[in-house]
């Protein structure tokens, strides 16, 4: 038996019906209150405007499930996985992960938060699409960076996977360490260096326990202080719309060039949000097969592009296409050098810059990406300081980070 398929009809049911029943009942409710929210009286002759609350959907399995897999212990108020969060091995690997997570969020996400009040919320304003490619499970940033968009479309090589959950034939909670030690080992490279390694996300990801990216996507959001109401598997038709798969293990075995997640979650804020997750080829090679990715591309309308450890493969002539979707349609694009480069800005309309840190050589790996022009820049617009390290360069006084607005 498969260690990491904890599955049963409850976790069906409740991946699926419970978003979808709260969310009726809070439109239904939604209705109810516009048809009279504006309540005129004979004393004051003045509409009193009544707001509608807040009412977060809320699926206690997956919230539980969440909560598990990122080491938030939930025993006081567990309802489905009580026996898991109370057996000695989910509590060594809260207990070791609490102080891992504490050390991250005291040191580098108050700088990254920091920087993203002073710098890109107050250049870039409000985001409303966000769209990451090439950036595997890292919500984490996506969401740090942006955390008032609506909706991010993620996008990567990395499987979505499967959801790790009880299974009634007995994968009992003290089977489970082998499951905690992959998420430790997966976790390493983003918590200390900021970014996935691609090599190493291929045997993280595809293994019996740990076997995709929603594993680490739920971690992200919980850590980040979200709750999930729903989470489905999904794919493409040829016209870009998407179609829901009745479950993730029947999407592993799909034939399908666009297989992805759908979660839509609430943030702290007391929003709703959605995140798309979608498993692909970016290539120009695989694109140009790809009707419904193509179409799904052009049907995001305006965006912004966040771009990081990307492997400098949109230097490349072969990934043209999904570069010319970020030039064309984003009015923002916020990026490592080992994102889009830097001339192929100037061949796509006017674009203005705010260059941070410090240009220099790519790491050896990617010695052939030194983008001379990009060195230029820094050099006669110069550069405000980052105050941490991120991308491949990940030492402070060695990291870069650019926005890019397109000139209107």
């Amino acid at each position: 038996m498969r260690t990491s398929i904890i599955t049963i009809a409850l976790f069906t049911l409740t991946l699926f019906s419970c978003g979808n029943e709260v969310a009726k009942e809070n439109k239904e409710s939604r209705q109810d209150v516009t048809k009279n929210d504006s309540i005129v009286t004979s004393d004051t002759v003045k509409a009193v405007v009544v707001e509608t609350p807040f009412t977060p959907c809320v699926n206690d399995s997956l919230n539980e499930l969440m909560s598990l897999i990122a080491g938030i212990n939930k025993a006081e108020n567990s309802k489905v996985l009580n026996s898991f969060f109370k057996s000695g091995q989910f509590k060594s690997f809260s207990d070791n992960f609490e102080k891992k997570w504490f050390a991250y969020d005291s040191s580098r996400v108050k700088r990254l938060v920091e920087f993203r009040n002073n710098e890109i919320t107050k250049t870039v304003g409000t985001t409303k699409k966000l769209f990451y490619p090439f950036s595997g499970p890292d919500i984490l940033y996506g969401y740090t960076f942006f955390p008032d968009a609506d909706e991010y479309i993620m996008m990567g090589l990395e499987p979505v996977g499967t959801l790790p959950i009880y299974d009634e034939k007995g994968i009992k909670p003290d089977s489970m360490d082998r499951y905690y030690k992959k998420v430790n080992t997966s976790l390493h490279a983003i918590l200390k260096y900021s970014f996935f390694r691609t090599k190493s996300m291929k045997e993280d990801l595809k293994n019996q326990e740990l076997d995709g990216t929603l594993h680490l996507l739920f971690l992200f959001l919980a850590r980040t202080g979200n709750s999930i109401c729903s989470a489905k598997p999904i794919t493409l038709d040829s016209t870009g719309a998407i179609q829901y798969v009745s479950s993730f293990p029947k999407l592993a075995t799909k034939n399908a060039l666009n297989k992805g997640i759908e979660i839509v979650f609430n943030s702290p804020d007391n929003k709703t949000k959605r995140l798309y997750y979608y498993s692909l080829n970016l290539a120009d090679g695989g694109l140009k097969t790809n009707r419904g990715m193509i179409a799904y591309l052009q049907k995001m309308g305006t965006i912004n592009t966040y771009l990081k450890g990307a492997s400098y493969l949109m230097h490349e002539k072969y990934f043209s296409m999904v570069r010319n979707v970020i030039l064309n349609q984003s009015q923002f694009v916020i990026q490592d050098d080992s994102g889009i480069a830097f001339k192929y800005f100037g061949e796509n309309g006017k674009w203005n810059y705010k260059f941070y840190g410090q240009y220099i050589k790519p790491i050896s790996l990617f010695s052939y990406a030194y983008q001379k022009d990009l060195d230029s820049a820094y050099k006669l617009n110069g550069a405000k300081p980052i105050g941490f390290g991120i991308g491949y360069n990940f030492k402070d006084k060695n990291s870069n980070f650019m926005i890019a607005e397109k000139v209107k």
